[in-house]
C-alpha cells in the first residue's frame, strides 16, 4: 500500500511519518569472544570471565556475538570422528584478491575487529598448514606488565594465507596475558612432570628431533593430537576459555587449546616464540571460527592444527581465512587487500 501511495503522489516525509516505516535493521557479523582473562578456580565455579570490551571497527558493521550455538558438520566429517563446533558468523574481511607481488590496500575500517576461537576437532585425518622463520630464541616477556621484549620479526615477504597484518599492542588483550603470567606459576615442562602413562617430559624431550625442524613440528603436533577434543562447555562451563598446558594435561581441550600447548612444547625444544603465533582463522567451508599454530621457516609458514597430523604450507591450506594472531611479544590484525586500479 505505502508503494502505491509513493508511486501515485511522490515521495512525501509526512506521508511516510503518518505510515510509520521502520527500515530494515542492518545484519551485522558476530564476532568470536577472545580469550577470557579468567583463573582456572574461577571457571570450575561457573564465574563470568572479566574480560575487556571487544573493539569495534569505525562503521559499526560488525556486531558483538556469542558462538555457543552448535553447527551440524556434513555426513563426510561426521563419518571421519569429526566433533560439533560451535558456529560463529564470519567476520566481514574485504575479500577482494591478495596477489602479493599486486600493490596491496588494506581495508582500514576492519583492521579492530578481532575475533577469537571457536572449537573444530577431527581424528587428524584431514590436511592443513602453517609456518616457522627461526631468529634467536628471546626470553619471555613480563606478562603481568604486558611489555612485549624486542623481538626479530619473521620474514616480511610471508603473507599467512595471502593477508596483510598489522601489529597492535599486546596490551589489547589482556586475556592472553593473563594466560602467559598462569603459565608462569604453574609450569609442565619441568624434569619428572607426567604427560601420559608412559611419558615424561624427559622421555618426550629425549625423543624429539632436534636437529630436524620439520620432523620436530610434526613429532610435537601428531603427539598433542592424540588428546582427545573437549569443549569448553564441558571443562570449564563456560562458552570460551584458553587454557595453559597445565590444564590441558589434566583435561585436554578445544582447538585453542591444542595450539597453546603446541606453542609452549615448540619453545621448550628451542623453537624461538617469536617464530610462532596462536592464529584466530574461520573456516570457509565449514563457516566455523577455529585456532591453529602457525610457525614461520625458512621463508615459509607452516600449519600445525589438531584436525590434521600433516604439517603443511599456508600456501597448501585454502579454507583459513586469518582473523588475528598473537605470541608473546604482539597481537596482529590479519585481513584481504585489494588491489589499487
Amino acid at each position: 500500500m505505502a508503494c502505491l501511495l509513493f508511486w501515485a503522489y511522490g515521495w512525501n516525509p509526512a506521508l511516510a511519518g503518518s505510515l510509520n516505516l521502520q527500515p530494515r535493521a542492518a545484519i551485522g557479523n558476530a564476532e568470536v569472544s577472545e580469550p577470557p582473562a579468567v583463573s582456572s578456580a574461577a571457571a570450575e565455579n561457573n564465574a563470568a570471565p572479566s574480560v575487556a570490551a571487544p573493539e569495534q571497527s569505525s562503521t559499526g558493521a560488525e556486531q558483538n556475538g556469542n558462538t555457543g550455538a552448535n553447527a551440524v558438520l556434513p555426513p563426510a566429517d561426521q563419518q571421519r570422528g569429526l566433533q560439533p563446533d560451535r558456529q560463529p558468523v564470519p567476520q566481514t574481511i574485504q575479500q577482494a584478491g591478495a596477489d602479493s607481488s599486486a600493490q596491496m590496500q588494506p581495508d582500514a575500517d576492519n583492521a579492530d575487529q578481532l575475533p577469537s576461537p571457536d572449537p573444530s576437532q577431527s581424528t587428524g585425518k584431514s590436511d592443513s598448514s602453517a609456518a616457522v622463520n627461526a631468529p634467536a630464541k628471546v626470553a619471555a616477556p613480563d606478562a603481568a606488565k604486558g611489555a612485549a621484549q624486542p623481538a626479530a620479526a619473521h620474514d616480511s615477504k610471508v603473507q599467512l594465507f595471502g593477508t596483510v597484518e598489522f601489529k597492535r599492542p599486546l596490551s589489547t588483550l589482556p586475556g592472553w596475558l593473563d594466560l602467559l603470567k598462569r603459565n608462569q606459576m604453574d609450569p609442565i615442562f619441568i624434569p619428572g612432570k607426567v604427560f601420559k602413562k608412559g611419558v615424561t617430559w624427559d622421555t618426550f624431550k629425549s625423543k624429539a628431533p632436534l636437529n630436524n625442524k620439520m620432523e620436530l613440528l610434526r613429532y610435537v603436533n601428531s603427539f598433542w593430537n592424540t588428546w582427545p577434543y573437549v569443549e569448553d562447555i564441558v571443562n570449564w562451563r563456560q562458552e570460551d576459555y584458553w587454557e595453559i598446558p597445565a590444564e590441558f594435561l589434566k583435561k585436554s581441550g578445544d582447538c585453542e587449546d591444542y595450539s597453546i600447548i603446541k606453542y609452549f612444547t615448540l619453545k621448550e625444544l628451542g623453537i624461538p616464540p617469536e617464530s610462532m603465533r596462536v592464529v584466530v582463522v574461520r573456516d570457509t567451508i565449514r563457516n566455523f571460527a577455529h585456532a591453529v599454530l602457525v610457525v614461520y621457516l625458512n621463508d615459509d609458514a607452516f600449519i600445525l592444527d589438531n584436525l590434521s597430523n600433516s604439517v603443511l604450507s599456508h600456501t597448501k591450506v585454502r579454507q583459513y581465512s586469518p582473523q588475528y594472531s598473537v605470541n608473546e611479544f604482539g597481537r596482529w590484525a590479519h585481513m584481504k587487500g585489494r588491489k589499487i586500479n
